[in-house]
């Protein structure tokens, strides 16, 4: 039926915990199925995400928490896509709004890239973003926050539910590293 609507790929996703509803005798994993010449045929990379194999993008739709590297390989990803497309960061509302935002603060402010204070401004304005109250003085007295990665900064802001879960977060990240 895919084939006769003519879509172009198809996935079929196999997750790594066991379901009842998983078929005997499948095991995890993702299948791509591109359409070419009016029929399907397995392919180990996505037409739709480009230079994102099937094996990785399983481990990614299975991760329990989203990890930098999941974070790292969508971002090429969407660049990919941008260039392909003729898009980028600027034409989406989202991510343009905190770049202008952050070249107003700097210009304003004189901030220098990577210091505590632009990296907590960054933190902080994203979990507000997000709707997440975070208490006066945030993120002072985060243990690990000026040793930890921007990057790690940035994923620990997107997953948390809460200033209590972001703190745990960057604690873990810590303890893995120490």
């Amino acid at each position: 039926m895919y084939e006769w609507w003519g879509f172009p790929e198809v996935w079929v996703e196999v997750p790594k915990r066991w379901s009842r509803s998983r078929a005997r005798g499948r095991a995890p994993g993702l299948e791509i199925h591109v359409l070419e010449g009016g029929r399907y045929r397995e392919s180990p990379v996505s037409i739709a995400f480009p230079d994102w194999r099937a094996r990785a993008i399983h481990e990614a739709l299975n991760e329990a928490e989203t990890t930098g590297w999941t974070h790292a390989k969508l971002a090429q990803v969407g660049r990919a896509l941008g260039a392909r497309d003729g898009t980028g960061p600027d034409d989406h509302y989202f991510l343009r709004s905190f770049r202008d935002e952050g070249r107003k603060e700097g210009r304003a402010q004189g901030r220098l890239e990577g210091s505590d204070e632009s990296r907590g401004k960054l933190v902080r304005r994203m979990l507000v973003s997000r709707g997440i109250a975070v208490s006066e003085g945030f993120p002072a007295g985060v243990p690990g926050f000026a040793e930890a990665p921007e990057a790690v900064l940035v994923e620990a802001a997107l997953a948390c539910d809460g200033e209590r879960d972001f703190r745990a977060r960057i604690a873990r990240v810590r303890t893995r590293v120490t």
